[in-house]
C-alpha cells in the first residue's frame, strides 16, 4: 500500500480525488496551506512533508499556486508529482523544467482534460499515416459545478492568448479564435480555437507540425458572450484588473454557489487526417478524479524514468480507460 498526498485534497476536484483514491486501497492525505499536513506552493520551506510520500497528486490551483517549485523540489528528491492542473502557461512551465540529475518524476496534465484527451490526440496521431495534424476539441457546459480554481482557469482563459502550433512553430492568437464545425458524439457543434493546455502536451508528445485545441460550449449561444468577454477584456485597457477579478469573482458566486451540485457531459474529440476519434463522459467532474488516480495508480504500478512525462507517455488510452471505468467511470469511445 503507498502513501499518497493530495495538494488541495479540500477542494472542489481535489477531495473528489481523495474519496476516489482512497477505493484503491492505498493511505490518502488531504493537504492544504493550513492543517495538520500543511503545504503552501509559494513557500518551499513546507516542501520537506512531501518526502514522506510515495506521490504527490496536485489538485490546487495552479493559476494563483503555480506549482513549479514543488515539481521541481519532487525532481531533484527523487519524488513522484502529478499535476491535475488544466492552466496552459503552468503546463507549459512544468515542461520545461530542466532535468538534468534528476531521480524524481513529474507528470504532467493527469485528468480527463488533459489528460484523456491528450491520450485521444496521440492515439488519433498514431493512426494518421501522414501524422501532420492534430486538432483536439471539447465540449462541455460552463453552467456546472466548479471549485475557484477552475473559475480562475476560465477567468485567465479569456484573457490570455490561443496557443497552438502551425508548421512546427508555437503561434499566438486571439484568446476566443476562430471557429469551425467539429462532430461530437451528441452531434457538430462550433468550436473556437481556444489556448487548452493539450496543446503543449500533444506537440510535445508527437511530432505533429500543426496542433489546434478548441472549445464548444453548451448551450450553443454561450459562445458569443465569451467570445464578447474575451474582446471586451482585451481591450479594457487600464480597467483590465479590475475587470479580471468582477469575472473571477461572479464565476465563483454562480459556479462554486449556484450551480455546484450541476453535473456537466464532458465530450472530447480528436482529429488526425482522416482519423476521428470521440469520447463522451456524461459525469463530467467525476470523470477528472476518476481519470487522475487511474493514471495515479499506473504510475505507482510503473513508474516512468525519472523526468518530466505526459499523461500519453504513462500509457495507452486503451488501458486509462479500462483503469478509469474500473474506478466508476463512465467513459464511452467511438471512432
Amino acid at each position: 500500500m503507498a502513501r499518497a498526498l493530495v495538494i488541495g485534497g479540500r477542494g472542489f476536484y481535489g477531495s473528489l480525488i481523495v474519496d476516489t483514491m482512497r477505493k484503491t486501497g492505498h493511505d490518502v492525505t488531504a493537504a492544504s496551506r493550513r492543517g495538520d499536513v500543511a503545504v503552501d506552493l509559494a513557500d518551499p520551506g513546507t516542501f520537506e512533508v512531501l518526502r514522506g510520500y510515495d506521490l504527490i497528486i496536485n489538485a490546487s490551483d495552479t493559476v494563483n499556486a503555480p506549482p513549479d517549485a514543488a515539481a521541481a523540489f519532487c525532481l531533484q528528491e527523487g519524488l513522484t508529482w502529478l499535476d491535475v492542473g488544466a492552466d496552459l502557461p503552468a503546463t507549459e512551465r512544468l515542461l520545461a523544467l530542466p532535468t538534468t540529475a534528476a531521480t524524481g518524476r513529474v507528470i504532467v496534465g493527469v485528468g480527463s482534460f488533459p489528460g484523456l484527451s491528450t491520450l485521444l490526440a496521440r492515439t488519433a496521431y498514431d493512426a494518421d499515416p501522414d501524422g501532420d495534424s492534430v486538432d483536439l476539441s471539447v465540449r462541455l457546459s460552463p453552467l456546472s459545478g466548479a471549485g475557484p480554481g477552475l473559475c480562475a482557469l476560465m477567468t485567465d482563459m479569456l484573457a490570455l492568448p490561443s496557443v497552438r502550433w502551425v508548421n512546427g512553430a508555437r503561434t499566438e492568437g486571439p484568446a476566443m479564435g476562430s471557429a469551425a464545425d467539429v462532430p461530437f458524439s451528441h452531434g457538430a457543434a462550433k468550436a473556437s480555437i481556444v489556448g487548452l493546455p493539450d496543446a503543449a502536451l500533444i506537440a510535445r508528445t508527437t511530432s505533429a507540425a500543426n496542433v489546434t485545441t478548441r472549445l464548444a460550449v453548451v448551450p450553443f449561444f454561450l459562445r458569443f458572450s465569451l467570445g464578447f468577454a474575451a474582446a471586451l477584456i482585451r481591450w479594457s485597457g487600464p480597467l483590465r484588473p479590475a475587470l479580471l477579478w468582477v469575472t473571477r469573482k461572479s464565476l465563483i458566486l454562480i459556479r462554486s454557489g449556484f450551480l455546484r451540485r450541476v453535473k456537466a457531459r464532458v465530450q472530447l474529440t480528436a482529429r488526425a487526417g482522416d482519423v476521428c476519434l470521440m469520447l463522451d463522459a456524461p459525469a463530467g467532474q467525476a470523470i477528472t478524479a476518476q481519470a487522475a488516480c487511474a493514471l495515479a495508480v499506473l504510475a505507482l504500478e510503473e513508474p516512468p524514468p525519472p523526468g518530466v512525462h505526459t499523461a500519453a507517455d504513462l500509457t495507452s488510452l486503451d488501458t486509462a480507460l479500462l483503469r478509469t471505468r474500473e474506478l466508476g467511470g463512465t467513459v464511452i469511445s467511438s471512432a
